[in-house]
């Protein structure tokens, strides 16, 4: 017997299944009117298997709401269609349910039909003709629900094959509503103006509440953080956090705060995991997936699971395409056990996509199924966290993550243009993702990563691939091979940039007489290594060694290559950046200026070559006190780089940066505070956080700021800036030094806090004598500030002594003329005040007199 009185409770639908012809006759019209969902069985009938359940609250709310709106507008005269569109899983069939539930009063009839495929479709609508007594042709139920004058409702359920034509289906009249759930996106063509709905993920706050529920756990502080993980990694997807504390709350030995490590040892498992629901939903998250995935031809199956090896998000089709006209080797002689498989499999792979037209074919095929997004203007392939674990998932040959990192090499670039530049730095996310899960499979992948990675500023892991890299070819062609001369100079200057100034002397001193030897005093290559040398010497403090060697270097180039040549002008803009650190800034300006006139007529004006020289250029006139022109230089160069290679890009950066800086010496504290303040978020946003120039930016803001009087915000930046510095590069890199002399300088401005600066300044001229030795500029300055930090501090003896020793080495390293000589014996003339020993005071005003400069009294060496 039916109790009516429960179909008008609230939340409550009846189901009907499995219900036999004389049954139907007999209740069919009793209850023409009744408030029936009909599932997948005898559509609107009674039977005695009939069930009485509660609908799950875990639907997406916000899509429901959207959902009730759309059909509300489909209880009006005419006819209307809403579409639901989304991927498996995300839980398009609840929502429609729960809003049935909500509205069974608003519908004559509901029907509900399974229309995963033509064949339940079918068998759906002979069911309900037969029940009815119409006849069991499809055309016979459709001519039925026409002729029906009433508000009825009919749900197309799961139409995910694109061989179901609807339209067969669909009734024509005006009156009468469907709701056609899919994860096709051409569905969408079907509904009636405004009535489509893509059915997005869960909101993080939603999605959290559904774990905690799923899983039984209290909403404590604890559990919301562990659960705010948990989702981020899922991406918020319905079933899968509902999955995900199911598990939690089905498994002993699983917990909020280990899930993460259980779901990467068993994710096959825990994607498989069966919820034991009261809706009898019975599809697995892998299951889910799989329905859509087992649907994409074979060709477009292969992409979709190598895009699982590289990071899901922003993955560019120029990859495969540029992959697809590589014409230089995967593997060579240096590498002893090549990944023969992945070899040919990559050669099987692009055979799939011989037609250039394939490629976006594939593209179109997994977003019609909503496994993947695509952005057209930056022609990118977007998936879903759990829809790019499931692809992993699908693979059953080892060697697809190998063919993986084998395609992002050959889409590498490895030249200077612009664009090839641009596109590494798209590559880079793929990179760090092939780097974080795989063994790179050959030598030549590892060369493009260490390329990639350098750019970027990840110094410490392209550090580790030339190490590999070089030690690859010592095993393979021995010391005296060119191959393994080249890896020797790349690790060379990757120490350099690593601020590892000692060992890359050591392997630069190595390389250069064998490159002499194997390849002739005269070759490129032997230029090169003299060159780099050269740039070590300068770095170190080694201006003589630097200065001779880049002379000698210069010379060879303008014999060898021309004057005109691009590698000449690279040493002549050198040589003149070793002069001006050499303090001989009159030769340095002359040369600077004679390189910038030279580019602009080689390779023109707006090459970034020629705006490099200009730059150095502008630092120089700096150095000569011609600020002024420094910053007029600087604000073209700025204008060239934004002209030139946009407003992002880091040489722009590197320009704002610069110019900041001009504004700071110039005393523009505010214009310096503006545009760094400006700089610094682009720089985390194109750089990333931990990039050299990043940090850079950062302590030049903090410095502004401590000159500013903001001495609490320069503090706490520069404690940041230097612990970043010491994650990035070490303790004992000089930028890691200059970061750590700044944060004594701030220090010593802040009451109270003289012990703390006494304490880091002492600490940190330590570190430069044994980093870069006594003489080097450097350490000079650190000595200078410490100095100055004994003076305030009270201690003038040791302060006195102090300035004496750091003015004698300035003579001795740089010339009684330089800038910094001059400032030392500035402080040193206050020192001499404060002490009383105003005679000797009076005879160093005198020396500085003559130089022709005026003191300045209390002033600091600039670190940053």
């Amino acid at each position: 017997m039916i109790n009516k009185s429960a179909l008008a409770q609230p939340d409550v639908l009846l189901v009907l299944q499995s219900a036999d012809a004389p049954v139907d006759s007999e209740y069919l019209h009793t209850l023409p009117y009744a408030p029936v969902l009909v599932m997948t069985t005898q559509p609107s009938l009674i039977s005695s298997t009939s069930l009485v359940f509660h609908l799950p609250n875990d639907a997406n709310q916000k899509a429901v709401h959207r959902l009730l709106h759309s059909v509300e507008r489909v209880l009006n005269a005419r006819r209307h269609v809403v579409t639901l569109v989304a991927n498996g899983g995300t839980g398009k069939t609840q929502a429609v349910l729960k809003f049935v539930s909500e509205n069974l009063s608003r519908f004559s009839n509901v029907w509900f039909f399974d229309a995963s495929s033509n064949d339940t479709l079918t068998a759906n609508f002979k069911a309900l003709g037969k029940a009815a007594g119409v006849g069991e042709d499809v055309r016979d139920v459709r001519d039925f629900l026409a002729r029906i004058n009433q508000k009825w409702l009919c749900i197309f359920d799961n139409v995910d094959d694109e061989n179901v034509f609807l339209k067969d289906y669909i009734p024509s009249c005006n009156h009468g509503s469907m709701i056609i759930t899919s994860r096709l996106s051409e569905i969408s063509q079907m509904a009636s103006p405004d009535c489509h709905i893509e059915l997005m993920d869960l909101t993080e706050a939603s999605a959290v509440e559904l774990l905690l529920n799923q899983a039984h756990k209290q909403s404590s502080d604890e559990n919301q953080n562990l659960a705010f993980e948990i989702v981020g990694a899922l991406g918020c997807h319905a079933l899968a956090v509902s999955t995900a504390g199911a598990y939690i709350g089905g498994t002993p030995t699983c917990t909020m705060g280990n899930y993460l490590t259980h779901f990467n040892k068993k994710k096959k498992k825990i994607l498989n995991y069966r919820m034991r629901a009261l809706d009898n939903y019975q599809r697995t998250v892998y299951s889910a997936f799989l329905l859509s995935f087992e649907k994409l031809s074979y060709p477009t199956q292969v992409l979709m699971q190598i895009c699982a090896y590289l990071n899901p998000t922003a993955i560019p089709l120029e990859i495969f395409t540029r992959a697809a006209t590589f014409t230089g080797n995967d593997i060579n002689t240096v590498d002893v056990d090549p990944p023969i498989q992945a070899i040919y499999f990559v050669k099987e792979f692009f055979s799939l996509f011989a037609d250039k037209d394939s490629w976006e074919d594939s593209v179109v095929e997994m977003c019609q199924l909503s496994l993947a997004s695509y952005n057209a203007v930056k022609k990118c392939l977007d998936f879903h966290a759990v829809i790019h674990t499931c692809a992993q998932e699908t693979v059953k040959c080892h060697y697809i993550s190998q063919t993986a990192t084998l395609i992002l090499a050959r889409a590498t670039p490895l030249g200077d243009a612009i664009e090839e530049y641009q596109f590494r730095r798209q590559l880079l996310i793929h990179a760090s993702h092939i780097w974080q899960v795989n063994n790179l499979p050959t030598v030549h992948t590892k060369i493009c990563l260490a390329h990639i990675f350098k750019e970027s500023g990840m110094l410490v892991q392209t550090e580790k691939l030339a190490e590999e890299v070089l030690l690859a070819h010592k095993q393979v062609f021995g010391v005296h091979h060119p191959q393994t001369l080249t890896s020797m100079g790349n690790l060379a200057l990757t120490y350099f940039y690593l601020g590892k100034l000692e060992a890359a002397k050591r392997l630069e001193q190595e390389v250069l007489p064998l490159r002499k030897q194997v390849l002739g005093d005269y070759h490129p290559d032997t230029l090169i290594s003299m060159a780099n040398l050269a740039l070590t010497h300068r770095e170190h403090g080694e201006f003589e060694s630097a200065e001779k060697l880049g002379e000698e270097v210069l010379l060879l180039r303008k014999q060898v290559l021309g004057v005109h040549h691009p590698d000449t002008l690279t040493s002549m803009n050198n040589l003149a950046l070793t002069y001006q650190a050499h303090g001989k800034l009159e030769v340095a300006e002359k040369l600077g200026e004679q390189v910038l006139l030279l580019r602009k007529k080689v390779i023109g004006d707006c090459h970034h070559h020629t705006l490099d020289a200009m730059a150095n250029l502008s630092y120089t006139y700096k150095k000569c006190g011609k600020l002024k022109a420094g910053e007029k230089l600087e604000k073209k160069v700025l204008s060239l780089r934004k002209q030139v290679l946009g407003d992002h890009h880091p040489a722009t950066l590197t320009a704002m940066t610069n110019l900041a800086t001009t504004y700071w010496e110039l005393g523009k504290l505010k214009e310096a505070e503006k545009l760094e303040e400006k700089v610094l978020p682009l720089c985390k946003q194109v750089l990333g956080y931990h990039h050299p120039a990043t940090l850079t930016a950062m302590a030049n803001l903090a410095t502004t700021y401590r000159e500013l009087g903001k001495l609490e915000a320069a503090e706490q930046l520069g404690e940041k800036v230097f612990l970043l510095y010491k994650q990035v590069f070490g303790k004992y890199h000089p930028h890691t030094l200059t970061s750590m002399a700044n944060l004594a300088i701030t220090y010593g401005w802040e009451y109270g806090k003289l012990e703390a600066a006494e304490k880091l300044g002492e600490e940190v001229l330590l570190l430069r004598k044994q980093v870069l030795g006594a003489h080097h500029s450097d350490t000079l300055t650190s000595m200078n500030n410490l100095a100055l930090t004994y003076q305030a501090h009270g201690k003038l003896k040791t302060a006195e002594k102090l300035g004496e020793e750091v003015l004698l080495l300035y003579k001795q390293v740089l010339g009684d003329h330089h800038p910094y000589t001059l400032t030392s014996m500035d402080n040193l003339v206050i020192t001499y005040q404060a002490c009383g020993k105003l005679g000797a005071a009076e005879k160093l005003k005198k020396d500085i007199s003559k130089a022709c400069v005026t003191p300045r009294g209390l002033w600091r060496c600039p670190e940053a």
